[in-house]
């Protein structure tokens, strides 16, 4: 005969794997919008969430608002005058609108943070694609990453 407890142990094991597995793939779509430019994640939200994006909060005043960096995020809710709770489809989003790089007289990552460093990479790699522009024609792949740190830093001259 299974005990109580036995029945509750395994109720909860179950609980877990469930929310596991239905949470789990939720996440991954919402790390999707962070470190992306407004312009970017408010694309994907209208196409593929069927969703509005709305600003939240603005860190800093060096970038235009579309190439700001999402910092994060969460689905719009509400209390109405009765008290009940409300959603919208609006998703409000935390930019960043500091410079990718920190420099005298404007406000950005650190050169040692983990996006300072990524900042200082694309710069170079830009840098490099500037002095050798034959380069990206080397094969699909490299044309890819190209353009990526291309539109990443928009650095590029070619």
């Amino acid at each position: 005969m299974i005990s109580s407890l036995t029945v509750r142990i395994l109720g909860a094991v179950v609980a877990a794997i469930l929310s596991v597995a239905v949470l789990g793939s939720g996440v991954a779509s919402a790390d999707a919008l962070i470190g992306q430019t407004y312009n970017d994640a408010a694309a994907m939200i209208s196409s593929k969430w069927n969703g509005k994006a709305v600003i939240g909060t603005v860190n800093g005043d060096q970038l235009q608002t579309g190439d700001c960096i999402v910092t994060g995020w969460h689905k719009s809710k509400y209390l109405d005058a009765s008290g009940e709770n409300h959603r919208t489809d609006e998703i409000v989003l935390h930019l960043n609108c500091n410079n990718r790089l920190a420099s005298p007289g404007h406000p950005g990552n650190s050169s040692m943070s983990p996006d300072g460093v990524k900042a200082k990479k694309d710069e170079a790699a830009a840098a490099n694609i500037n002095k050798d522009p034959q380069f990206c024609k080397q094969s699909d792949a490299v044309m890819q990453w190209c353009q990526k740190v291309c539109n990443r830093t928009g650095l590029c001259e070619v």
